[in-house]
């Protein structure tokens, strides 16, 4: 008996040294594979948060040919997990020491966000609301095409305006500027 199984080992050894260089290749191409030195990793997928929209949105105010300087006060970016409803900071707190903005009463307002040019494929927004803040009542103006009136009314007015995006960015952006609505 104990031969028979010495003699057994002994062919199994002689045998694993006849064909052991035959499979260190091929349990090296197995571990290794086949690539020319060149790692094929799949493609990156973006998750949300390398997705998420980084961009300030910076907003132009014009009356005529005279620029409106517009304070930022907020802006928000849906995403899966968060959805925007902000509401604007008082006016009067953002502009408590801005100057007024002279316009002539009932003049055009035109807004428009300028966008860097690494993001020039961002939309435009799809709404505006303008709001006019006066002597602690606030009053909604229709903007119709990314255009408002100015007061009809001489006076100052504190004013804020939320740009809404809806389409496939959705997001807001609120701004505050102090008008002087003069005749001439």
């Amino acid at each position: 008996m104990d031969t028979s199984y010495g003699e057994s080992c002994l062919r199994g050894r002689n045998a694993i040294k006849k064909w052991l260089p035959a499979y260190v290749p091929l349990i090296g191409l197995l571990l290794f594979g086949c690539a020319d030195g060149e790692v094929v990793a799949p493609p990156h997928q973006p998750t949300e948060m390398e997705t998420a929209i980084t961009l300030k949105p910076d907003l132009q105010v014009h009356s005529g040919d005279n620029s409106i300087r517009a304070i930022y006060d907020k802006h928000c970016w849906e995403t899966a997990e968060k959805t925007c409803s902000l509401v604007p900071t008082p006016a009067q707190e953002i502009l408590e020491h801005e100057p007024a903005n002279q316009v002539k009463v009932g003049d055009e307002l035109h807004f428009r966000f300028s966008i860097p040019m690494d993001d020039i494929d961002f939309p435009s927004p799809d709404a505006f609301k303008l709001v006019i803040h006066k002597d602690g009542e606030t009053t909604a103006v229709e903007v119709d095409d990314d255009i408002a009136q100015a007061p009809l009314a001489e006076g100052r007015y504190f004013m804020s305006v939320k740009a809404i995006w809806s389409g496939d960015v959705k997001g807001e952006a609120i701004y505050a500027f102090l008008l002087s609505a003069k005749e001439n």
